[in-house]
């Protein structure tokens, strides 16, 4: 699985960068540590998507550190890490494209260190603009089937995890993904 999961990846992430309209020094996905502006805004972006997806996995009533596609390891939330995969190309990679293609963030929103382990971090300017689009995605409506119609992404997230429950409970056959529709 992990070679599909690597070639996959190599893909999405040469797609990404070929949507980026400037160069921005990103390269392919690399987390830590973030080398360029790009790669730092993902990473704060998904450090957000995890705090709020390990909200819901605890609200459900499962333990965030029990997963099963992410090794579990101590400290690691691994549970929180499988679910908040089907949400990262919804939530936070078009939420980086348009912060950085639509001029929101630019190079001056962030400053390099010496921190060979942190040597590009986001001022506090860009940290608070990406807080602020990230939970206003958050609050954005979209059709989920279990919802019975719209409701904010924060709740398809919480749903999502209850579909999970659900299977492992085995009040369901299977585990259904979040697919965003396109007309």
């Amino acid at each position: 699985m992990r070679g599909f999961e690597g070639k996959a990846g190599a893909d999405y992430w040469a797609a990404f960068r070929a949507l980026l309209t400037d160069d921005w020094g990103f390269r392919s996905r690399q987390y830590f540590p973030p080398p360029d502006p790009v790669n730092a805004l993902l990473s704060f972006g998904y450090a957000l998507l995890l705090k709020d997806v390990t909200a819901a996995v605890q609200l459900v009533g499962l333990d965030p550190y029990l997963g099963f596609l992410h090794t579990i390891d101590y400290g690691r939330p691994s549970l929180a890490l499988d679910m908040m995969e089907e949400f990262r190309p919804v939530l936070v990679d078009p939420l980086v494209l348009e912060m950085v293609n639509g001029g929101e963030v630019t190079a001056a929103g962030f400053e390099r260190t010496a921190d060979p382990r942190r040597p590009i971090r986001l001022t506090d300017a860009t940290t608070d603009a990406l807080i602020q689009r990230y939970e206003a995605r958050l609050a954005m409506r979209a059709v989920h089937p279990d919802a019975g119609g719209q409701t904010a992404y924060r709740r398809i997230i919480e749903l999502q995890v209850r579909r999970l429950a659900r299977l492992i409970l085995g009040k369901a056959k299977r585990y259904q993904p979040y697919l965003v529709r396109s007309r």
